[in-house]
């Protein structure tokens, strides 16, 4: 056997990821991270981390950042280092059991182990190493010789310890080889429900990485099972060498060989061509009959010309004695192209061609080589930016949205003109739709539950201004003209008729025995609810007449004036309230387009394209709200409470009912089939339920 066939084939990893995302509630993390060099030509060993805890509480969020922080950290410390893969893998290991000790030293909330699974895998020059908690799905296909595979538990191979140390959370290691063409297969525990459904085995010896995923991931959508599932593969395959060269052949001239006859034979030539020449060829003479001697070659002015001619055709004399002699009997009698001759031509012709065409060959080869390389490092590193933003969605939802975008950008740029090249790129897409559609945070409500609704020919917009007083839910109805009151206990319905000449309702506001309704022109009422009775009550004045929305906090009146970009606050006094102070005393929004009001010791103002700006003691802070997607370019309706930590916000133009946290970040987008166009909304904080105008119906959701 020869040197070469004795060298250890070169092996490279190919890593595919399996992700679908249909769980309808959250209440576990799953997740892949991976951590390998980017470029074309990759150092060091690939880290990967495989994570499933059954809670979404923050201290494992930051346990889970905690791992992959260190694990990253660590690899790049021991990446440029030469060194035994065991020793390497224990050295990051054991930095990660450090910074999980320190982790756990300053976290006071309790970390229950039982919920969690987590194992590091290190893939290197033909090795894996890997550690781990817990118990996660897990298939080891091993080639054998005859072609078949062998199935193994790796991760159950793992020793672990019955009682957790803290100070050393993975506490034990397995290495060894990971050959060519073996696989491994591992994931979250809902595979092992369905593994023979899958076919894992079947498909994953049977055909391609990427085109095994492809098609379980595709089952896992035709079932559409409500759940989570996540899993990678990696398969070792044999990387790429070019073909040897074969030696050019070599040939040896034959020695020209010469004989005492043949010398002999010319001798004799020569001699006869010097007897018979003056006789075959005479010299020019006039002939004694009288014919015309060879006429002969004068010089002229096309002398030149002439010479240039029989250089270029090579013509030979055509002398009778050497056309008769023995050397002269060739084919073409003179002429330079013999047979010979054009066979030489012939093959060096074909020979250059040969040479031209498979060097041009060669660099197309090259070429496509250098593309395919270039193309499939674009695909891996898009696919390593979806997977980080994926992994970033978990604690970073604004690094998560960046990424994704960044990564979109990057995929669109890609060439997609092969059916292979199309497939992979579409299962990129579809992973970071379902990424995108978690970061919209969308909550679909198939059926609303309907709690009132006004009679049919009443164009919409009659029904504003929904607000909770004593157990019922109480709006304006501007069609005809009175308060609807729905009692949420008992749903019972009952109507207090405005009086008459009443200017339209600006909005109504709960006061401390009545409901309180501002109308356009300023005027003022209370509604008595039990005895339907309406009283108008006195309002002080005010240097602007706007009245945009109204709410009521701590027995004072705040009136919305876009108009005069302010917010009147008039104080309660018997019989009303009185004269109206300008609460804001420094913004720098302009409050020209506002629409509704929210007060909870901070002041919320909405404009009509989405803003929201907060106000402190008539001052304006830097509260902003994170973007969402689809952005929130409208907004007519907004809510928050003292003892909710929510902001609630009803968006016409965009079909939907939005959740903000009190920091600004999303909770929630609701749409329903059924909205027409939410212009309303108020919410119960002690039954978390939110209750919408929509059109002139008003629907019941549940906050999340």
């Amino acid at each position: 056997m020869s040197a070469e066939s004795n060298k250890p084939k070169e092996t490279v990893f190919r890593i595919t990821d399996i992700e679908y995302s249909n769980s309808q509630i959250d209440d576990k993390i799953v997740g892949i991270f991976r951590f390998e060099s980017s470029g074309a030509k990759k150092r060091g060993p690939t880290l990967l981390v495989l994570t499933e805890i059954e809670s979404v509480g923050y201290v494992y969020d930051q346990l889970i950042d905690v791992v992959n922080n260190e694990a990253e950290h660590s690899r790049n410390l021991v990446s440029n280092v030469e060194q035994d893969p065991v020793t390497r893998f224990e050295k990051i290991i054991q930095n990660i059991n450090r910074s999980v000790k320190d982790f756990l030293e300053e976290e006071s909330t309790p970390i229950n182990w039982n919920r969690v699974n987590m194992f590091v895998l290190e893939l290197s020059e033909g090795h894996l190493c890997l550690a781990g908690i817990g118990r996660l799905m897990n298939m080891f296909l091993q080639k054998q010789p005859d072609g078949s595979y062998r199935t193994f538990d790796l991760f159950g191979s793992l020793d672990q310890s019955v009682d957790l140390n803290k100070e050393k959370v993975f506490s034990n290691i397995i290495c060894g080889d990971f050959r060519c063409d073996d696989l491994l297969i591992a994931g979250s525990n809902n595979f092992e429900r369905i593994r023979n459904e899958l076919r894992l085995k079947e498909r994953l010896t049977t055909l391609p990485p990427v085109t095994a995923t492809l098609e379980i991931k595709q089952e896992l959508e035709s079932r559409g099972t409500p759940d989570d599932f996540v899993a990678t593969v990696v398969a070792c395959t044999a990387a790429d060498k070019p073909a040897p060269t074969l030696p050019a052949a070599t040939g040896e001239d034959a020695p020209d060989r010469s004989t005492a006859s043949i010398q002999e034979l010319r001798n004799t030539e020569a001699s006869t061509t010097r007897t018979l020449a003056p006789t075959i060829a005479p010299k020019e003479q006039q002939t004694q009959t009288g014919e015309p001697n060879a006429p002969r070659l004068k010089k002229s002015r096309f002398g030149f010309l002439t010479k240039i001619v029989r250089l270029v055709k090579r013509e030979r004399v055509k002398d009778v004695a050497n056309m008769v002699n023995l050397r002269g009997m060739h084919a073409g009698f003179g002429s330079f192209f013999t047979k010979r001759f054009k066979l030489i031509i012939t093959a060096s012709v074909i020979l250059v061609l040969l040479v031209v065409v498979g060097y041009f060959y060669q660099q197309q080869r090259k070429r496509t080589a250098a593309e395919e390389a270039a193309w499939n490092s674009s695909y891996d590193e898009i696919q390593s930016m979806i997977n980080k933003a994926e992994g970033d969605a978990v604690y970073s939802e604004d690094r998560a949205r960046k990424g994704l975008a960044t990564a979109l950008e990057k995929l669109d740029t890609l060439d997609r003109s092969t059916e292979e090249r199309a497939e992979a790129i579409a299962s990129l897409e579809d992973q970071a739709s379902d990424i995108r559609i978690k970061l919209q945070r969308l909550v679909t409500v198939n059926r609303p539950t309907e709690v009132y609704t006004l009679q049919d020919g009443i164009a919409d917009g009659a029904l504003i201004s929904p607000i909770l007083f004593e157990g019922n839910l109480v709006a304006a109805d501007q069609a005809n003209e009175e308060l609807v009151v729905v009692d949420l206990e008992t749903n019972d319905i009952s109507k207090v008729p405005l009086p008459d000449g009443l200017n339209r309702v600006a909005g109504i506001a709960a006061g401390r025995t009545s409901v309180i309704i501002l109308a356009e022109n300023r005027d003022l009422y209370a509604a008595d609810l039990d005895s339907k009775a309406v009283s108008e009550l006195t309002l002080g004045s005010a240097d602007g007449s706007g009245t945009s929305d109204v709410v009521t906090y701590a027995n004072r009146l705040y009136v919305l004036d876009a108009t005069a970009e302010q917010i009147w606050r008039h104080p309660s006094i018997s019989g009303g309230f009185g004269a109206a102070t300008a609460y804001l005393q420094a913004s720098s929004a302009s409050l020209n387009d506002a629409v509704s009001l929210a007060i909870d010791s901070n002041v919320y103002v909405l404009k009509g394209d989405g803003t929201v700006v907060r106000y402190y003691g008539g001052g304006q802070d830097g509260f902003t709200l994170t973007p969402i997607d689809p952005p929130l370019t409208n907004g007519n309706q907004i809510w928050a409470e003292a003892d909710q930590n929510y902001i609630v916000i009803a968006d016409q133009a965009g079909k939907r009912i939005v959740v903000f946290t009190k920091e600004g970040k999303l909770v929630a987008q609701y749409q329903s089939q059924a909205f027409v166009g939410p212009t309303d909304v108020t919410v119960d904080p002690e039954t978390k339920k939110v209750y919408v105008v929509d059109g002139n119906k008003v629907y019941q959701l549940l906050l999340p």
